[in-house]
């Protein structure tokens, strides 16, 4: 496992290895929250793990699929990233909806 810490001097835009087109996610960040929605549609709920680490978000999402006539496949991802200026940690929260999107989000302090 590798951790990436992926420095955000703009805010405005995160990497993410699944996410369609150039891997760029786009993370609303305004006075009173920060939101961001990363496609994770290969991983059930059970499989993904969101925390913080003082300032930085860890997301890390783990699948083992069964063994086939090839061997084992598997999926393995970590990230952190650094949260925008005054979000309130207390506040994070994700959840994956239907259409394999796992969604983070936390209001700000003021």
């Amino acid at each position: 496992m590798m951790n990436i810490a992926v420095d955000h001097d703009q805010g405005t835009k995160w990497d993410w290895p699944l996410q369609k087109g150039d891997g760029v996610v786009n993370v609303l960040d305004d006075d009173d929250h920060f939101e961001v929605g990363l496609e994770a549609h290969h991983f059930l709920p059970k499989e993904i793990e969101v925390k913080n680490i003082g300032e930085l978000l860890e997301i890390h999402m783990e699948h083992v699929v069964k063994k086939d006539n090839f061997g084992d496949v598997s999926r393995n991802i970590t990230r952190c990233y650094r949260l925008p200026k005054n979000v309130d940690m207390k506040t994070i929260k994700s959840n994956l909806d239907s259409n394999g999107i796992l969604h983070i989000h936390g209001r700000k302090m003021h």
